[in-house]
């Protein structure tokens, strides 16, 4: 029986895997990676708008949140609008990490559009069509 579901869910691990191997020499998992990457990019984010770029359920996004902030590689501040709500950002330590880390990443991604030759842009178009219609 095919499920697309498991299927699906089996790529992931194994894509998670391979980027574990590339970043492990950085100390860092592919959503630690991925959060400090997006704070690169766009700054003072607030919980709730770095869990729905991200996708990750409250819980999962707190614990790796805690642990970049721990390691000095995020700060979180204070709302100016909204006392209550706080913002990240990455710091000039994390973003060294990641700019280190980022040849790691680049020969993962590398790795991947070499096995996937012709494939590697329909790949991303299916995956962005299999979100769309499964957040339908």
């Amino acid at each position: 029986m095919t499920c697309l579901c498991l299927d699906t869910r089996r790529a992931a691990r194994s894509l998670t895997r391979l980027y574990e191997d590339h970043l492990r020499p950085c100390n860092l998992t592919p959503a630690q990676f991925g959060l400090l990457s997006l704070l690169a990019a766009k700054p003072n984010l607030s919980q709730a708008d770095l869990a729905e770029f991200l996708d990750l359920d409250q819980t999962t996004l707190s614990r790796n949140l805690r642990l970049l902030i721990a390691n000095k590689w995020l700060k979180r501040s204070r709302s100016t609008m909204d006392r209550r709500q706080s913002l990240y950002t990455i710091t000039p330590t994390g973003l060294e990490l990641r700019r280190t880390a980022l040849p790691n990443w680049n020969r993962a991604q590398q790795q991947m559009r070499e096995n996937l030759g012709t494939d590697w842009e329909t790949a991303f178009s299916i995956l962005q069509r299999l979100t769309n219609v499964a957040a339908a």
